[in-house]
Parts: structure tokens; sequence; C-alpha cells
């Protein structure tokens, strides 16, 4: 474990959380609210917090995170339909819905980084093959002729699992010129803040996606600025993703992020858990629903901790 002493006892109670929480066959929860506060939840099993996660606690030296990572794989792979396609519901839920490219490509990533050999790649073609006429990304795996979307955060998924690719020049040029112009809020559908589009940006150039380093000094920039007098960035999850985005592109304003980490730690529940926060929706049934859990705020803290700690 590399984090700082002081952040120490705080990643140990989140990880000993997020390990007696975790749902026997590997999910992490979701919780779904006709609220964006949450304040009225219901379980709703998806494979989508899980892939999170597992990102969150990657960095992590420690045997709770083999135990969990073991399970949650098994369960990622359990739910891949051929050729390593993913839905956001799983098995285990009575809704069904079309196959989605956010979903595959944060699953695949999940499945490639732990067991290489999983996916073998063998979803590839899916993605090159739902781009519209600029090269963009669809959200979902559709006949030409059934209506789809382009999402800003979905690309700078699928671009975290692509990689630099020809394939993937106009997805990236898109998201660098997309935050240098401020047009941030009519780009994404599906989720509820920039900083979400900051962290899905910064973590795909972290794990190598070197073209979107046009977007590193506007988004250090439009983070800092969103920042708090009490070391925030808005909540507990817009502040892990700031902090992470920050991380990510290599800001080394020391005194800021041990800030933001001073207010994430003091935010910590006592069972070790961060607060469930709405951090996508998606209108279903007719309503609009959001969606979260403490499993998923609680993993993303942990990444920001272990980021801060590193430093």
């Amino acid at each position: 474990m590399t984090a700082s002493e002081q952040s120490v006892p705080a990643v140990r109670r989140g990880l000993r959380f997020l390990r007696d929480n975790q749902l026997p066959y590997g999910e992490f929860r979701t919780y779904a609210s006709p609220s964006i506060d949450m304040r009225r939840t219901f379980f709703d099993s998806s494979i989508f917090a899980t892939t999170f996660v597992l990102h969150g606690i990657a960095r992590i030296d420690h045997p709770y995170v083999t135990e969990m990572t073991n399970k949650a794989i098994s369960f990622l792979t359990e739910e891949m339909r051929c050729p390593g396609l993913f839905q956001y519901f799983t098995s285990k839920n009575a809704r069904s819905i079309d196959f989605d490219l956010d979903c595959t490509a944060c699953a695949s990533f999940a499945l490639r980084r732990n067991y290489p050999f999983t996916t073998r790649d063998y979803n590839i073609r899916h993605f090159m093959e739902n781009r519209n006429e600029d090269g963009l990304f669809y959200t979902w795996v559709r006949d030409a002729a059934l209506a789809n979307n382009v999402d800003s955060v979905v690309n700078a998924n699928v671009v975290l699992y692509l990689g630099d690719r020809y394939e993937t020049k106009s997805a990236c040029r898109y998201l660098v010129d997309t935050i240098k112009s401020n047009h941030e809020r009519d780009s994404y559908r599906y989720y509820l803040d920039n900083m979400t589009l900051y962290y899905a940006v910064s973590r795909a150039y972290a794990c190598g996606t070197s073209s979107l380093s046009g977007a590193r000094e506007a988004i250090i920039e439009k983070v800092l600025q969103s920042s708090k007098d009490d070391g925030s960035f808005g909540n507990e999850l817009t502040t892990a993703c700031a902090v992470c985005s920050l991380a990510n592109f290599g800001y080394y304003g020391a005194t800021r992020l041990r800030e933001a980490a001073s207010y994430l730690e003091g935010q910590q529940r006592e069972d070790g858990s961060w607060q469930k926060v709405a951090m996508w929706a998606a209108m279903l049934g007719g309503s609009n629903l959001y969606f979260g859990s403490e499993e998923l705020t609680t993993a993303l803290c942990l990444e920001a901790l272990m980021h801060v700690g590193a430093r």
C-alpha cells in the first residue's frame, strides 16, 4: 500500500467496506433513484459500477484487493456475451437493454488489465462498426436504422479501451476540442457533471492514450476553478474525480491535493464508506432514474487518496 501514513487508515477502512459489501458472486452494487439526491433508492443490478471499483482499487497492494478483483473478474466474465459484448443490466436483473459500447469498453478494459486473454479483442469490430460519419463512437450497438447517439464520456471510455490508433483519432480530437471550447455540458447524455468527463478523459490519458494530451491544461485549469473553500470540488464523488483528474494529468500542487484528501477523509463514514452520489442517469420506463452507490463513491475516493499519498 503506497498511500501516505495519514491516509492509510482511511484506505484500509474503505477496502474493508468494499470487501464486506461485495456480493457473493462478485458484483458491487448499483442503486437507482427517481431523484438526483438518491434519498429513495432500490438495488438495480448492473455491471457498470463494478468496472469503476476495479479501476479505483487497482493500484492498492493489499490482500483484500486480490480477493475482490478475482471475484469481480469472474462476475464480469460470466456477464460477457459472445463476441465480448456487455449490456448495462446483469443477467440477475429483470430488465434488459441493448448492448452498448460504454459498458463493453469499461468491462473489456478491466478484463484485459487483469486477464489479458479473456476477451482477446474479439469485440473490436463492433466498436469500428458503430461510428458516425465523423468517426465518433455511438453509445449503442444497434442496427443503423435505429436511433443512436454520441456521448463524450462514452467516447472517452471507448478510447480508454482502444487506446491510440487510427480509428480513435477523431474521438480524441473531438474530446480535446469539446473541453477546450467549453462545450462539455452539451456533449454527454447519460452523465451528470463535467467532472465525470474530465475523469474519463484523464484516466484514458494516464492509461496510455497520449492523443488526449491536448486537453491537459484546460482540464487542470477548469478543475482548479471549481475548488471550494472546504477543500472539496463539490461533493465526495466530484471531489474524488477532480483529484484523480489532476493526478492523472501530472498536476503537482501538493497543498491543493492534500486539502481535497483531508476533505474526503473527513467525509468517510464509520463503516469505511462514502455516501452514494448519482454519477449517471437514464430515461427508463418513461421516467428518469439516477444511479450510484456507496461502493462506487468509495472506490473513487480510495483512488483519489492513493493518488495524493503517492505524491
